[in-house]
């Protein structure tokens, strides 16, 4: 396994490489998974997830191409990076407060290969206040920064987008032990461990689902569905995210009651994932066992990983979840062919998830790749 294993990360990382610019954007002209649209923002959602799974598999390889090309990518995230606008301002100039946590996310696996270089510092820096800004005093702690007027939601407060504000805190917590950058880490966990109420901004945990909402309102039409309420499903980019985040905290916060929270809920949705998301032959869907994807699939996996190095699974999670694992490792493997560069690692089964937007399956594949060197971990 572990020949066709090498073979399959150098297939991904050589394609991440050639589908960037010499400034390390992904590029429309090579990339299948670029929107071409005038506002930029529909370029971040996968530079740094790109950049995590070249950087994971530069570490498995040793191939110095990997890691410059994961390099440029985090160089041109951070480059890209603003303060807030004001009203007025062209929206093709703004970024979303997602985007700085993603960027912070980015710099901190930059960091932590290239400890000696520290000319992003300041920018780093100067990305966390402006992401402080976007603080609002309600239980999502941190504003998506957009609502729904058709729906007259005021913000989305979508899980999955605060959760890439979290990754971000804990990845520049880990670089600059700053106590003011945990507090609002902590802060954010615990709109991850309170009970959702539709309409209210309290919390996005559903004990009925056993994992986080898409969001605490009645939003529909969330990227890939169609009329669901975004307060009535799970969704597998909020799994792996929120897991990401909070497995990174736990062993930040000294805070008992967030470490006994981060172990319930991490341990749950992991559960949540196999025992709803994935189909008999392995393969894991996105919100069920709507459609079959490479990339949930490997998000599965990973989300087992780091809850069981956290420390967060009972033996008997442990010993039960590595089966589904290690059937979910099989599935990917022999689903990752060449097509996934074209395709996106998407495979109907009901059609209720969709291919959409296309960034969001270059970032999936950036999971793929970053999980792929510890295949054999499982």
């Amino acid at each position: 396994m572990s020949t066709a294993c090498d073979g399959q990360i150098r297939m991904l990382a050589d394609a991440f490489v050639s589908w960037q610019t010499p400034y390390g954007r992904p590029d429309p002209a090579t990339c299948p998974f670029v929107t071409q649209h005038p506002c930029i923002t529909t370029h971040y959602h996968s530079p740094t997830f790109l950049a995590l799974g070249l950087y994971a598999a530069f570490d498995a390889t040793g191939v110095a191409e990997y890691k410059a090309a994961a390099d440029r990518y985090v160089a041109f995230y951070v480059a890209a990076m603003r303060d807030p606008p004001t009203g007025g301002q062209r929206w093709d100039y703004q970024a979303f407060p997602f985007e700085y946590g993603m960027a912070l996310a980015g710099y901190g696996a930059f960091r932590r290969r290239n400890p000696d270089e520290m000319c992003f510092d300041g920018t780093a820096a100067a990305i966390y206040e402006w992401l402080a800004r976007w603080r609002w005093g309600r239980g999502s702690y941190f504003r998506n920064s957009y609502g729904s007027a058709k729906d007259g939601v005021e913000d989305n407060a979508n899980s999955d987008d605060n959760c890439h504000m979290g990754r971000g805190l804990a990845a520049y917590y880990a670089i600059e032990a700053r106590a003011d950058v945990l507090a609002d880490a902590e802060g954010l966990a615990l709109y991850y461990l309170t009970e959702v109420e539709p309409g209210a901004y309290k919390g996005c945990w559903s004990s009925k689902l056993g994992t986080w909402v898409v969001a605490p309102t009645i939003v529909t039409g969330i990227e890939h569905f169609g009329k669901t309420p975004s307060c009535e499903m799970g969704w597998g980019f909020s799994s792996v995210g929120v897991i990401e985040f909070l497995a990174m905290l736990v062993g930040q916060t000294s805070r008992a009651d967030l470490k006994r929270g981060i172990a319930d809920k991490c341990s749950s949705s992991m559960r949540w994932h196999f025992d709803v998301c994935q189909f008999e032959d392995g393969a894991c869907g996105m919100s069920g066992r709507d459609d079959k994807w490479v990339g949930q699939t490997a998000g599965a996996i990973l989300s087992y990983l780091r809850t069981r190095d956290a420390g967060l699974l009972s033996d008997a999670d442990t010993r039960a979840y590595r089966d589904k694992a290690l059937r979910a490792r099989d599935w990917l493997l022999a689903n990752l062919t060449p097509d996934v560069l074209t395709t996106g690692g998407y495979h109907r089964v009901t059609g209720f998830s969709e291919p959409r937007p296309p960034e969001n399956q270059a970032w999936m594949l950036g999971w793929t790749l970053e999980l792929l060197p510890r295949a054999e971990d499982v």
